[in-house]
């Protein structure tokens, strides 16, 4: 016989809201609002030499080339890379679910965790090691 109290298990709405809290871009007032924009550079990558228009990758560049400018040969090589230009688009800041440092646990259970692992136990001796060179 089943009481008033909560579920037992999560709900679909339940986990809907969390991962969106976890992933969607919120507050970080004025970063937080540079960081929605895309940062200097935008979201998108690629920028038309001709018209200014911005593209997320060179294929979607090369298909609005031919659509806007058909008369002129495209060129990969003209368009702009704004990440390059600009040291990147965001810096996440206003990401709630990039906050969170993940713990040594959870880092164990991928092979990319195992080797930040391994990177930061390296950090670690050199730091002792330096230590006790300045100590002599």
């Amino acid at each position: 016989m089943a009481g008033k109290a909560k579920p037992k298990k999560h709900t679909a709405k339940e986990l809907k809201q969390k991962q969106d809290a976890a992933l969607t871009n919120k507050g970080g007032g004025k970063a937080g609002l540079a960081d929605r924009k895309g940062g200097a550079a935008g979201h998108a990558k690629f920028k038309c030499p001709i018209c200014g228009m911005a593209a997320p990758s060179i294929k979607s560049g090369e298909l609005h080339w031919d659509s806007k400018h058909p008369k002129m040969p495209f060129k990969p090589e003209e368009w702009s890379d704004l990440h390059a230009i600009h040291g990147g688009t965001t810096k996440g800041v206003a990401v709630k679910g990039a906050e969170k440092e993940k713990t040594v646990h959870e880092l164990k259970k991928t092979e990319a965790g195992r080797k930040r692992l391994a990177e930061i136990e390296k950090e670690k001796l050199e730091k002792q090691f330096q230590d006790v060179k300045l100590n002599k």
